[in-house]
């Protein structure tokens, strides 16, 4: 096997997670993108995504300055590690910066990006909404 092909085995792994057929599997393969996520994908298991809360105020939700949200880089929530509550406004912010995060991931660059700062849907009570909350992006070793 050359240095930067993945092991069959990897593959059927993925096969069997995502539930593709042969066929599916065929053409996940041959996606440049796919073999290229699939190399960085040590990476991302050994790496947690912590959103941490920067600003808070008029959070209906009652999100406060502290507060830390989790990610497995590979892009799911560990809610068990976080507030009870989670605001739906502000996963959005924190979904664009795991994609970010991701993509600095795959090409090898350090992976918090420049602007690692992002906040909630709601405005504001300045602007007619109730409150503002922004949240900083930190990348960190997985803890074992």
């Amino acid at each position: 096997m050359a240095k930067n092909e993945l092991n069959e085995a990897v593959w059927k792994i993925m096969q069997d997670k995502l539930g593709y057929t042969e066929e599916e599997a065929k053409k996940f393969k041959n996606n440049p993108r796919n073999v290229k996520v699939m190399k960085a994908a040590e990476a991302l298991m050994n790496k947690t995504i912590i959103f941490e809360v920067v600003k808070s105020h008029g959070c209906n939700i009652e999100h406060k300055v502290g507060d830390k949200f989790y990610f497995g880089a590979e892009g799911y929530m560990l809610a068990h590690k976080g507030p009870k509550k989670v605001c739906p406004f502000i996963l959005p912010a924190m979904s664009r910066l795991v994609w970010v995060i991701q993509e600095r991931i795959y090409e090898g660059l350090d992976p918090v990006p420049s602007f690692k700062f992002s906040q909630c849907e709601d405005v504001g009570i300045d602007c007619g909404g109730w409150g503002r909350v922004v949240i900083e992006a930190k990348v960190v070793d997985r803890q074992r």
